[in-house]
């Protein structure tokens, strides 16, 4: 494996697109939750005590969760990232290159899919130093607080990550095109949420809850306004359902695992 990856290295440390994107990733998580930080700080709302009606999200332990929901708006750059990698290998025919080298087809799609499980990696530590660093400059931990309560929201964080980085290569190893690849990736996104909404509060239909994308958002609930909206018995049912909504997506990320490694597989280099 470390061979593969020293030639996957070799692919892209002098592609300037590839370090612009995976800078952007990077630093597109402390951006957006410094952004939306600095607002909620400085425009909301607050009563004689001082403190915002939402509470301090940013604060331990809530900055666990609410610095994992906000990076979870961000999948999209990653994403293209990952679509403008892969579609290089068929616009410039290094994939065929390397199996004319000697690597096997499984042996190209184990390394693309290393890949990604290194890149979710790099940004579930990006979450989690910005969770810590958030969590400390909102206010001084709590004594009866530990750091780690609800570190646990990174790891869901990181479970969404590659979850969505697996559809997005994917959809690319189906289309082999940047433009449609992407186009398709969001329209996806979008679709699922729109009939999941429309089949969850028009119909009750509850089961749309364990669609690919809506299983993995279940991990992380949005953060503001829970403490105000959220009842003790619907925090309890979450809880009890985090085994199922992980089990669940597990099994997605080996039937997309099963699905890209067949198309390769079988498909005309």
């Amino acid at each position: 494996m470390l061979t593969l990856l020293r030639v996957e290295w070799l692919k892209v440390k002098s592609y300037r697109t590839f370090w612009i994107l995976l800078g952007m990733t990077i630093l597109s998580i402390p951006g957006l939750n410094y952004l939306i930080y600095s607002v909620m700080n400085n425009k909301f709302p607050k009563p004689k005590t001082g403190k915002s009606f939402i509470g301090s999200p940013f604060a331990f332990p809530d900055a666990w969760q609410t610095v994992s929901w906000n990076s979870t708006l961000l999948f999209i750059i990653p994403s293209i990232l990952i679509i403008t990698l892969t579609t290089n290998e068929f616009t410039y025919k290094t994939h065929r290159q390397n199996i004319i080298d000697g690597w096997s087809r499984r042996q190209f799609i184990s390394v693309k899919l290393f890949e990604l499980l290194l890149l979710s990696i790099v940004c579930a530590l990006t979450v989690f130093l910005t969770a810590i660093v958030f969590g400390c400059v909102a206010n001084k931990l709590p004594a009866d607080v530990s750091l780690w309560q609800d570190v646990r929201f990174v790891f869901f964080y990181f479970v969404q990550m590659i979850s969505f980085s697996t559809i997005a290569f994917l959809m690319t190893l189906l289309i082999k095109r940047p433009g449609l690849a992407i186009a398709a990736f969001l329209i996806y996104m979008l679709g699922e949420n729109i009939v999941a909404g429309i089949f969850q509060h028009i119909y009750k239909i509850d089961a749309v809850n364990y669609l690919p994308e809506q299983v993995t958002d279940s991990l992380i609930p949005q953060p503001y306004l829970r403490k105000l909206l959220q009842t003790p018995a619907e925090f309890t049912s979450w809880e009890h359902h985090i085994p199922i909504y992980l089990a669940v997506a597990l099994t997605y990320l080996i039937i997309y695992c099963f699905v890209c490694g067949k198309r390769f597989t079988t498909s005309d280099l």
